[in-house]
């Protein structure tokens, strides 16, 4: 098998890829990959990215990030590895194994002390199988939320918790919302949300080429945008990845001192609008409180059970972390282990 890094000039072939492969969403692409690249400037990103082509057929890819001394995108998990799909399961374990040899190859090259992985919940290979403790990883899976667009609007109504009910009732009295996707985005809507985005926040929290990024995505039809309005002034936004029949709910943003259930309202519009187009509606993580390896603020577990409210069901966001560095790893894992002890 023979290893090529990732350039610009391969990108087509790399997406493409992407496309067909069972084991790729959207982190997989280089999109992706760009928009974590920008993202946040001070951790100095680059690609350590590679394909796997064995007797001239592309047969792999690894979306790799080294930010100082770690893989990681943005500080967070990065993709797993796409496979090709049509292997048989010897050929794969041969093929996942060259892989990981690589990534290791590839950390000890660069003086990586850490890698973070997860697998993306929307590809259609995602089974309950955490393969990377196969590895050396460390599991450090939580939980998300999905919902299956393939119900009638009633009956995805009828899953969501009664306050939500009533929240969105409320607020369909004085708001009216607008979708944009590829067929009516402006730059003019989206520099709408992009300053709303930074007047919700009090600060500019990232550079402007990831916006230019994402405005992108909208127009080549890999995402899209849902506004409310109130008084013809829209108040609240939210940020949806389409790709591949699934939704990955992005992000939002809110008009501070609007007294009305927002959030609530837009993620319905939202919701009927994937009812018409898509299979899969991933609304995002579930945090229940603190583990040795995850510590969520009470404002992320809040914001779990508020998606929950919207129905669906849970699944496992199988990830994991592999340590190079033993005093590193010991570091962290004392950091980690004291800031459990606190709470007791």
């Amino acid at each position: 098998m023979e290893i090529i890094k990732l350039t610009k000039d391969t990108y087509d072939e790399w997406d493409e890829f992407a496309d067909r492969s069972d084991d790729a969403w959207w982190y997989n692409t280089t999109q992706h990959l760009n928009y974590i690249l920008n993202y946040k400037p001070e951790n100095k990103s680059v690609s350590k990215s590679f394909m796997v082509y064995r007797n001239k057929e592309l047969v792999a890819t690894c979306s790799l990030i080294k930010e100082g001394s770690e893989f990681s995108f943005g500080g967070d998990y990065g993709p797993t590895p796409a496979f090709a799909n049509g292997l048989t399961e010897k050929e794969e374990r041969k093929i996942i194994k060259f892989v990981f040899n690589q990534i290791d190859k590839l950390a000890k090259e660069n003086n990586i002390k850490r890698i973070k992985m997860r697998f993306p919940v929307l590809s259609e290979s995602f089974d309950l199988h955490n393969y990377l403790i196969e590895y050396g990883y460390l599991d450090t899976s939580i939980s998300t939320n999905i919902i299956n667009l393939l119900l009638f609007p009633q009956q995805l109504r009828a899953n969501f918790r009664h306050g939500h009910d009533y929240d969105i009732d409320k607020a369909s009295k004085v708001l009216k919302s607008r979708v944009y996707d590829k067929n009516n985005i402006t730059k003019d809507i989206f520099d709408k949300y992009k300053y709303l985005h930074f007047i919700a926040s009090g600060r500019k929290t990232r550079p402007d080429k990831t916006f230019d990024i994402l405005y992108d995505n909208i127009k080549n039809g890999y995402a899209f945008l849902v506004g409310a309005l109130l008084n013809d002034s829209f108040v609240s936004f939210a940020y949806f990845t389409a790709y591949k029949e699934c939704v990955y709910y992005g992000s939002s943003c809110n008009k501070p001192n609007v007294d009305l259930p927002l959030a609530h309202f837009v993620q319905w519009e939202a919701i009927k609008y994937m009812n018409t187009k898509y299979k899969i509606y991933e609304i995002g993580w579930q945090q229940y409180g603190n583990t040795l390896s995850d510590f969520p603020s009470q404002k992320e577990i809040n914001i779990g059970r508020f998606k929950r409210g919207f129905g669906g069901y849970t699944v496992p966001l199988f990830r994991g972390e592999k340590y190079y560095d033993k005093d590193f790893f010991l570091k962290i894992q004392k950091e980690r282990i004291n800031r459990y002890v606190e709470q007791l």
